[in-house]
């Protein structure tokens, strides 16, 4: 099983951070928020800070954990961890993904994530999650 950390960043204006994936590699072209596997000896929240400096040169302050679930895909299982977080240091650029957008909550389910994603952006989009950042 591969375990995977996530950041749903939001703005001042309340808006969400999503990542357009490049061509290869599973869910190509999908949108996904920045994150990516956890290294060894690495807790969720820290790969999620990590990739988030690696993935968009920003600095973010981790928030809770509100979302964790398992998907399977045809090349592998997965655990995914996804936290609130805003970006503390920065302004985000592409420099793993082919394309960068701010959306507002309701209008995440325009766009095609990775399936894993589906049920959490159901819930953003509708407003069920709690936003607090410590």
């Amino acid at each position: 099983m591969t375990r995977v950390a996530a950041a749903v960043i939001r703005n001042e204006s309340g808006n969400i951070l999503i990542c357009r994936r490049g061509a290869g590699g599973s869910c190509a072209f999908l949108w996904e928020f920045p994150g990516g596997k956890l290294e060894p000896g690495e807790t969720p929240a820290q790969c999620a800070a990590r990739e988030c400096e690696e993935e968009l040169n920003v600095g973010i302050a981790v928030g809770p954990l509100f979302w964790e679930t398992r998907y399977s895909y045809p090349e592998r299982e997965v655990a995914l961890s996804f936290f609130h977080a805003s970006i503390v240091r920065g302004v985000p650029e592409k420099r793993v993904h082919r394309e960068l957008k701010w959306v507002a909550p309701p209008e995440l389910c325009q766009y095609e994530f990775c399936p894993a994603d589906q049920p959490m952006i159901r819930k953003l989009a509708e407003g069920e999650t709690e936003w607090t950042i410590s």
